[in-house]
């Protein structure tokens, strides 16, 4: 059972996983170490490198609204099992 815990609690973290892409576009220098093609004048090396950068950024905001959905359900579903998912700001609503 505990095996079992510890791996749906490493399962969670998949897309952590996703981050290695921007690390991987630019870890091989030798692939985009070249000057063709050019795009408006500008060598494929530094273009390749922007692009790179911006592919990261995208792929950091993707994880960020995966991790944030997680954790969003996790968290209703531990309110749901503790009885405490009352809507609203009455005298019975959980706080």
């Amino acid at each position: 059972m505990a095996r079992k815990a510890a791996n749906a609690s490493l399962w969670r973290y998949w897309p952590r996983l996703l981050l290695l892409i921007p690390f991987a576009l630019v870890a091989w220098v030798p692939f985009y170490n070249r000057i063709e093609p050019a795009l408006g004048g500008i060598p494929f090396f530094y273009w390749y490198q922007l692009a790179a950068i911006l592919a990261g950024a995208a792929v950091v905001v993707g994880v960020y609204v995966l991790e944030g959905r997680k954790a969003f359900a996790d968290d209703k579903r531990g309110r749901k099992a503790s009885g405490k998912d009352r809507a609203g700001r009455g005298p019975g609503a959980a706080r």
